[in-house]
Parts: structure tokens; C-alpha cells; sequence
């Protein structure tokens, strides 16, 4: 047999391919570039150093405009935000700027803004504080402290300032506006508020801000519809306005009106997942539609990240009791009748429960706590709707509005009253007897000797 190949054809097991050099010659082809740089580094060292460190420079100078540019993108939809009253969103905005911005005026001033908007008023004064340290006192700086003023209530101090801004016209009138409606609110002066309000909409007609502060105003004078139907109007402008919808929400809710705020909620639930009443009050829906077990569930998360929140406390033990485990209701209502004594729902659910549990004693005293609860419930709406309103400026009036406080248990809203009974007169015996025996109660010993001798000074005059 003739074991020549043909003439012309190759063996390719014993010759490799003209298109695919040996190994060796692979390893020098992919070598040659660094050993060219290097070569290149050994014969200009310095001039290499420079490239490198030119190179460097450019790539931080390119990543430090980047973050600049990403930080102003974030301050500005803060401001937008905040424009708007989207406070959750704006803190998501602050967020970034903190880590990147965090001595820029304006992220200073705005987080400020957002505490004052939010109630966390000692917080807001500390950035206003930090700010003039860092900055200094400006323009800015005292409109917005005049606002955190409003806010708390001391109106007679800083109205006719913020009227001078209203007056200028200029950007500062619209967080003016804002501030006095929200003051007149927190003092329930009720009237002056409608004025205010009524003021701020002829200005500004599709301020979804001050329809917010509009419906406030119908919830505080019980007039729910009107709330509900202002609120619409609100999300018709806006509807990523978040704490409007969640007002409706609640509103509707008041109405029995589960099925259309469930579809609200299951959007704000979205949006705001670890939002504690969003939570409560989706479960509130899905259980007046039925889905209790969805309910439980989202009750239960809330209590994992928020042990002591109350309102879930309250709903997660009525459905305990409503389904027959009594145990469990017992231990959840008794925990939120203690964290907050004067929770009327919270109570009668807990006086239900001990009925139900065999326990006619402790049930007993409940109903009777629940009864006392209910009477200074009414004397409190009389006091509001009555005294305060025909006397806004009498000391008297919040005084008694913050006994009642103190007498359910609530101390936080006790010193909000006494403190606007001090707006009102500061030299009110009464009041300063009592934020001396309050302050006492809560651990400040400091504030609690303040107010004591001022009450020893006034009464020995």
C-alpha cells in the first residue's frame, strides 16, 4: 500500500496551521507592548511619573465633578420636593447630600425645614444652630427660625413678621404663609386659621400645600367630608402627594369606606413599605374587605420593626379577640392601654377582652378608666369648639385642655398646652405650677426648678 499523502494536502496532526503560531512566538507577541512600556519607563522615568499622576489627577478631578454634579441634582429636587410638601421624598434627596454635601448651607437649611415640617422641633433647632455656626446668621437662616417658632405655637412673637414677608411677595412669603397656617393650626385657633387659609388660596388657588392645611383644618372641626373631599382635590393636583393621600385614607376609613381607601393604600404601600400607619391602616382595610390573614400579617411586620407603636398594638388584639385567641388580645391590648392610657379604642378592646377572659374585676375598673376617657373626651371637644375659640388669648382655656391631658396619660400633649397657655401669658401661675410638677414626673430636674420658682416669684408679688 502506498503511504504517501497526495500531493498538495498537508498533515494536520504533524503541521500546525499557518494562521496560528507555536506557543512561544504567542507569549513574546503578548508580551511586547509591556515590555515596550517598560522599557520606555527604565529609559524616562520622570516623564512616565508625570502621564501617571496627570492621569490620576484627571480621573478625580472626573469622579469629584461627578459627584458634584449627582450631589446639585440631589439638592435641587430636595428643594423641588420640599416646594411641593413632599417631605419623604425630600429626605431621600438629603440623604445623599448628607454623605457627600453634608456643611452645604442649603442641605443644612432644608433638613431643617423637613424636622420643623415632621414635629421634630429640638432636631430643627439644632441644624438652625448648626448652620449659623458654620455660616453664619443671614437672611435665610431668620426665616426660617421664625418659621420653627410659628410652628410651636408662639404666634403673637412672630405673626407680624411673617406678614412682612407675605407682604414682600418675594420666595420667603410662601414658607410664611406655610408657617402661620401651621401655627394657627397647633394653637386649634380655628378661625384665625380659616382666615389665614382662605388668605393663602386666593394667593396661591392650587397650592396643594394649603388645600393640605385646608383639610387639617376641616378634620380638627370634625367636618370629615369636607376633609375627604378636599383632600381629592389635592391629589388631583398631585397625585405623589403622599401624606394627602394618606389623610384621605384615614378619612375614608372613619366612613367605612374600606374599599375605596384600599386601593390608596396598597399604592402607599408601595411607595412607603416601612411606613408604621400606612401599615396599620392597610391592615384596618384588608380586614373590613375580608382578608384578615393579609391583615395579620402586615400588623405583625409592623410590631417587628415598631414594638410599641399603639394603633397596631390595638388593631393586631382586637382581631386577636375577634378570632378567639384571648390570650393573645389580653397581652397586646394591656400593652397598649399602658403605653398609652388615654387610647379610647385601645381600652374598650382591652375592657372587651377581660369580659370575654373571665375576669370581671379587672374589666370593671377598664370600663370605668374607659367611661372617665369618654366624658373628658366631650369636654375637650366643648372646650375646643367653645372657650378656645370665644377666648383665644385667656390662659385658662389650654390650661384646663392640658390637665385633662395629663390626667389620660399623656404628657406630651400636656405640655403642648401648657406651653401655649405660656404664649398666651407668661406670667400664668397655674401653668408654671404645673410644667414644674410635669417636668418633675418626667426626669428634668432642671426645668422642673426653673418653673417652680417662677411660680414662687409671681405668687409672692
Amino acid at each position: 500500500m502506498n503511504n504517501t499523502a497526495p500531493s498538495g494536502v498537508t498533515d494536520a496532526a504533524t503541521t500546525p496551521p499557518l494562521s496560528r503560531p507555536p506557543a512561544n512566538t504567542r507569549l513574546r507577541l503578548f508580551l511586547r507592548p509591556f515590555s515596550s512600556t517598560f522599557a520606555h519607563v527604565r529609559r524616562r522615568p520622570g516623564r512616565t511619573l508625570g502621564v501617571v499622576a496627570l492621569l490620576l489627577l484627571i480621573a478625580a478631578a472626573a469622579g469629584a465633578t461627578g459627584y458634584f454634579l449627582l450631589s446639585n441634582y440631589h439638592l435641587n429636587a430636595a428643594r423641588r420636593a420640599l416646594a411641593r410638601g413632599h417631605n419623604m421624598e425630600a429626605i431621600e434627596h438629603l440623604r445623599f447630600c448628607h454623605k457627600y454635601r453634608p456643611e452645604h448651607p442649603a442641605v443644612i437649611l432644608l433638613s431643617a425645614r423637613v424636622a420643623r415640617r415632621g414635629g421634630a422641633w429640638n432636631e430643627a433647632e439644632m441644624l438652625l444652630d448648626h448652620y449659623s455656626d458654620a455660616h453664619g446668621d443671614d437672611n435665610d437662616l431668620a426665616l426660617e427660625r421664625l418659621a420653627l417658632r410659628a410652628n410651636r405655637g408662639e404666634i403673637e412673637a412672630v405673626a407680624p413678621l411673617l406678614e412682612a414677608h407675605i407682604a414682600s411677595g418675594d420666595s420667603s412669603s410662601a414658607v410664611a404663609l406655610e408657617a402661620l397656617a401651621a401655627g394657627y393650626l397647633y394653637r386649634y385657633r380655628l378661625n384665625e386659621a380659616e382666615r389665614h387659609i382662605a388668605r393663602w388660596l386666593e394667593r396661591e388657588p392650587e397650592s396643594t400645600m394649603a388645600l393640605l392645611a385646608k383639610g387639617k383644618l376641616y378634620e380638627q372641626r370634625e367636618q370629615n367630608s369636607e376633609a375627604v373631599m378636599t383632600y381629592r382635590h389635592a391629589l388631583e393636583l398631585d397625585p405623589a402627594f403622599d401624606e394627602v393621600r394618606l389623610r384621605l385614607t384615614t378619612n375614608l376609613l372613619r366612613f367605612s369606606q374600606g374599599e375605596d381607601a384600599l386601593a390608596h393604600l396598597q399604592y402607599l404601600h408601595r411607595r412607603l413599605p416601612d411606613h408604621p400607619q400606612v401599615q396599620v391602616e392597610l391592615a384596618k382595610a384588608l380586614e373590613a374587605d375580608g382578608r384578615t390573614d393579609q391583615a395579620i400579617a402586615i400588623l405583625d411586620e409592623c410590631l417587628r420593626d415598631n414594638p410599641d407603636h399603639v394603633g397596631a398594638l390595638s388593631e393586631r388584639g382586637r382581631i386577636a379577640r375577634v378570632r378567639g385567641d384571648n390570650a393573645r388580645a389580653e397581652e397586646l391590648l394591656y400593652r397598649a392601654t399602658r403605653l398609652d392610657p388615654g387610647h379610647g379604642s385601645a381600652r374598650y378592646q382591652y375592657y372587651l377582652t377581660l369580659t370575654q377572659n373571665g375576669k370581671p374585676d379587672e374589666a370593671a375598673k377598664e370600663l370605668e378608666a374607659l367611661q372617665r376617657i369618654e366624658a373628658d373626651v366631650e369636654r375637650v371637644k366643648h372646650i375646643l369648639f367653645g372657650p378656645l375659640q370665644e377666648r383665644p388669648n385667656d390662659p385658662a382655656v389650654p390650661h384646663e385642655v392640658a390637665m385633662i391631658a395629663l390626667r389620660a396619660g399623656r404628657p406630651q400633649e400636656a405640655l403642648r398646652w401648657l406651653q401655649n397657655a405660656l404664649h398666651v401669658d407668661p406670667d400664668h401661675v397655674p401653668t408654671h405650677r404645673a410644667l414644674a410638677a410635669l417636668y418633675h414626673e418626667t426626669g428634668n430636674p432642671i426645668l422642673s426648678s426653673k418653673h417652680r420658682a417662677i411660680a414662687q416669684r409671681l405668687s409672692s408679688k
